[in-house]
């Protein structure tokens, strides 16, 4: 039994954030290593007027969403935004199967059903 890694599923989470906001909206999709400072697993923006629009989406292999991957979540989109930016939404992508009762309803789940948790 090979166990999964987080960057086994960057790829179909890519996939996933294009498909939601497309380039010819406007939207950019930043990978961890793309932008310096804080740094989620992805970070989705675009300008909107005079301020700018994020959504924060971090990827977990686990089989269960604890606090502190909540936590980790909420400081990002925190530490993101400011008066001039807005985040949209948080996102939390994670393998089909894992326990994510926790999770509050201002947090989006993406199951990735092709990466079934063993």
């Amino acid at each position: 039994m090979t166990q999964l890694l987080e960057s086994d599923l960057h790829a179909d989470v890519r996939a996933m954030l294009r498909r939601w906001y497309p380039p010819r909206r406007g939207w950019k999709i930043y990978d961890r290593d793309e932008k310096t400072g804080i740094r989620p697993d992805f970070m989705v923006e675009r300008k909107e007027g005079e301020g700018m629009e994020r959504t924060i989406c971090e990827v977990v292999a686990a089989r269960k969403i604890t606090p502190e991957h909540i936590a980790r979540l909420n400081h990002y989109a925190e530490s993101l935004s400011d008066e001039k930016i807005t985040i949209l939404e948080k996102i939390l992508a994670v393998p089909a199967g894992a326990d994510t009762s926790i999770v509050p309803p201002d947090i989006s789940v993406l199951i990735l059903w092709a990466h079934p948790i063993e």
